[in-house]
């Protein structure tokens, strides 16, 4: 093929070359397909197709890349409508431009089809790059809040390659962070890799935000990822990019690629240690007469923490295993216990002897509760390791 033009884009357009691959997304706290990210293709006449990397670079420089965006956007749509048909409530993940974003055409022709029932917004994600906000320019941060405000999930991709990753993070609202491909891929090969993704999914599970690694390729890559915690995972090794109606196929097999969220206990045995720290902090700033310090991260009952939320929600699963099942009633005491030391502390009635026995009475419930998680984290990696043929040990 000769050099691309910008002509070669518009005459693309017009004849409906350009088409949405999709790759699917596995989640690591269910094991299930949750998702999929729509990645445009150009057909060729002799059927072969060409790979956003061959004419998006062009479509950037010649200020085309909104006007794909837009003509294409009516595509998604319907492209999402019949992938919740057929496969029920998975989210579709699209790839946007700063200048998409900072287009208000763009953003008023999204934010309509939300309005008119064309888009359910809670299907969608926009994934935005980390380098593309690095500027943050004043139109681009009040349409990414109109869209966040009609139900829209932001997403930052390439996470761990821009120079503004964390500034970023706090200026604009996303929830989701995808950690870059070029560092999943050389984790297990590269110390600072893997340090690299370990801070990402801790920093990211204590924020609220889903964390999604990119470029998984292999079965250890995954099982690193499920163990360390990380949300959602997509690759090569799960499924590489499919046409629309072969990816469809793909998400109905319902396979389950990971039976329990071992990663995921892991992060909350650290968060009830962190929750223990910070009632104590408070406890004493508060004996003490001076300032209550880590008070943002108490401010939540036993179904409202990570723990809760989990147990709560997708953990629900699991009712009928008996180590799961037990784990309400401590879980919930404890959060009471923490309650009535904090309560007593602030209403001034805690002389030396009551804080001594209360905070005994809070440490051991919670060593009760972390033993009772452990021994869920070891059930399960038992029966992981039994699963795939290994002997379980007694």
């Amino acid at each position: 093929m000769s050099e691309l033009q910008p002509s070669d884009l518009l005459r693309a357009l017009d004849a409906g070359e350009f088409e949405f691959f999709y790759q699917p997304k596995v989640s690591l706290i269910t094991g299930l397909v949750s998702g999929c990210e729509a990645l445009i293709r150009w057909r060729q006449q002799d059927g072969s197709y060409l790979l956003p990397g061959a004419f998006l670079p062009l479509a950037e420089e010649s200020g085309l890349i909104t006007e794909i965006a837009r003509r294409m956007f009516p595509v998604l749509c319907l492209d999402q409508e019949r992938i919740h048909d057929k496969v029920g409530d998975v989210h579709v993940a699209f790839n946007v431009s700063a200048r998409d974003l900072e287009n208000g055409e763009m953003v008023d022709l999204i934010l309509e089809a939300v309005h008119t029932g064309l888009l359910s917004p809670q299907r969608l994600q926009i994934e935005l790059t980390e380098t593309a906000v690095a500027e943050n320019q004043d139109a681009l941060m009040a349409n990414v809040e109109l869209l966040v405000g009609a139900g829209l999930a932001l997403a930052m991709d390439d996470f761990g390659t821009g120079y503004s990753s964390l500034d970023t993070l706090h200026q604009l609202p996303f929830s989701v962070v995808k950690i870059d491909q070029g560092v999943v891929k050389r984790l297990l090969q590269s110390s600072r890799c893997a340090a690299i993704t370990m801070a990402s999914i801790r920093m990211a599970h204590e924020m609220g935000l889903t964390v999604v690694a990119e470029g998984v390729e292999s079965e250890d890559v995954f099982d690193y990822l499920h163990h360390a915690g990380c949300t959602e995972a997509q690759g090569y090794w799960l499924c590489r990019p499919k046409p629309l109606e072969e990816a469809i196929r793909f998400m109905q097999e319902g396979r389950c690629w990971c039976e329990f969220p071992i990663g995921l206990l892991r992060n909350i045995e650290m968060d009830h240690l962190q929750w223990r720290k910070a009632v104590m902090d408070r406890v004493l700033g508060l004996h003490a007469g001076g300032p209550s310090p880590n008070g943002a991260c108490l401010d939540v009952g036993h179904s409202e923490c990570h723990l809760g939320k989990w147990y709560y929600g997708p953990g629900q699963a699991y009712v009928g295993d008996p180590m799961f099942d037990c784990l309400a009633a401590p879980h919930r005491r404890l959060h009471e216990v923490g309650a009535r030391l904090i309560q007593a502390a602030e209403e001034g009635r805690l002389p030396g002897y009551a804080m001594r026995s209360m905070s005994r009475e809070l440490h051991q419930r919670s060593e009760d509760l972390l033993r009772m998680l452990q021994d869920l984290e070891i059930q399960a990696m038992l029966s992981q390791r039994a699963g795939q043929g290994e002997p379980q040990a007694a």
